[in-house]
C-alpha cells in the first residue's frame, strides 16, 4: 500500500492522539498521598521527619500537610504551572512557591529556596 499525503498525516494524527491517551500530565502525578522522608538545608537534616509526616495533593485543588517536630499542620488550595507547585494557604494568608525537581508516580523532590523536600508515594 502505497501512503500518500492525506494517508501519511492521518497516520502521524493517529500516533500522537494514541500517545497521548497513555501520557499522564504532571499534574496527576502531583495528586496523592505523599510522605516526607527528607527536609535538608546545604545537604544537611533542616527540619526531623516523622513517621507521620504528610503531604496530601487533592485533586479538589486543595492540599493539607502535617510536619511534626515542627508542629505545622497547614492547608488551602494549591496550583501547579512551568514546574512549580504554588500553595496558597488559608491561614496565615501566605503563598509558597516550590519549584519540582523530581515527580513521578512514587517519587517528588521540590525546593523552596536553598530547602530541599523529598517525599515518597504513601502507602
Amino acid at each position: 500500500m502505497k501512503l500518500t499525503s492525506v494517508n501519511k498525516i492521518l497516520l502521524i494524527l493517529f500516533s500522537v492522539s494514541l500517545f497521548a491517551c497513555h501520557q499522564k500530565n504532571e499534574t496527576e502525578f502531583l495528586v496523592g498521598n505523599w510522605k516526607y522522608l527528607q527536609i535538608q538545608k546545604n545537604g544537611a537534616t533542616y527540619i526531623e521527619v516523622l513517621d507521620n509526616d504528610h503531604l496530601t495533593v487533592k485533586p479538589d485543588s486543595t492540599f493539607e500537610y502535617n510536619i511534626e517536630s515542627v508542629k505545622k499542620q497547614m492547608k488551602g488550595k494549591w496550583t501547579y504551572s512551568d514546574h512549580i507547585l504554588h500553595l496558597h494557604y488559608t491561614s496565615p494568608d501566605t503563598i509558597r512557591h516550590f519549584n519540582i525537581d523530581i515527580l513521578s508516580k512514587y517519587e517528588l523532590k521540590m525546593h523552596e529556596d536553598s530547602v530541599y523536600f523529598l517525599l515518597q508515594t504513601a502507602q
